[in-house]
């Protein structure tokens, strides 16, 4: 068993951002993700920041997953993705079936996030196909579904459970922009 720090899914100062990943880098969890995956109107840290923080953390030891969008919406919000998914240096997390289609259509493999709701073994497989090599199942997901479908997994599938931690009140392309 490893464990993974997920995205922040609060709004935090740039400051307050950087220095908790700098506290990550001697935390014993293997894998960190980063970026913004709730509000693509959050803008206090770009791209480029984010894969600052992800030379450093993968310096440290860590493995970095770079988290795309739940919701995209403009091409702004699409133009980022395509960025990191043509980064190519981390594995991303797809939260949303576009960033799903582009991973696949590059040939890199890729996490499946939670927000894609996978309810069952069959879109496992496909997302095996596409080049999915670990799922985080959906936060509401019952034990007793998650053990059923695991049951007829893939076996080459990994899973990741969000076990600890609050969950944004939304996703949503205004939330932050609403929020003032």
């Amino acid at each position: 068993m490893n464990l993974s720090l997920g995205p922040l899914l609060y709004y935090w100062s740039r400051d307050d951002v950087i220095a908790f990943y700098d506290e990550a880098k001697r935390w014993p969890v293997a894998r960190v993700y980063l970026g913004e995956s709730v509000c693509s109107r959050r803008h206090l840290l770009r791209l480029p920041d984010w894969l600052e923080l992800a030379e450093q953390l993968a310096a440290a030891g860590k493995e970095v997953v770079l988290s795309s969008q739940t919701l995209i919406e403009s091409e702004s919000d699409l133009k980022a993705l395509r960025r990191i998914v043509s980064d190519g240096r981390f594995r991303v997390e797809a939260n949303e079936w576009g960033a799903v289609r582009l991973l696949s259509e590059a040939g890199a493999p890729f996490v499946a996030g939670p927000t894609l709701n996978v309810y069952n073994p069959e879109t496992l497989d496909v997302l095996t196909g596409l080049g999915a090599r670990r799922w985080l199942p959906p936060v509401e997901m019952s034990h007793a579904t998650l053990a059923a479908l695991l049951e007829r997994a893939p076996a080459a599938m990994e899973t990741e459970v969000f076990a600890y931690g609050k969950l944004p009140l939304a996703y949503s392309a205004r939330c932050f922009t609403a929020r003032h």
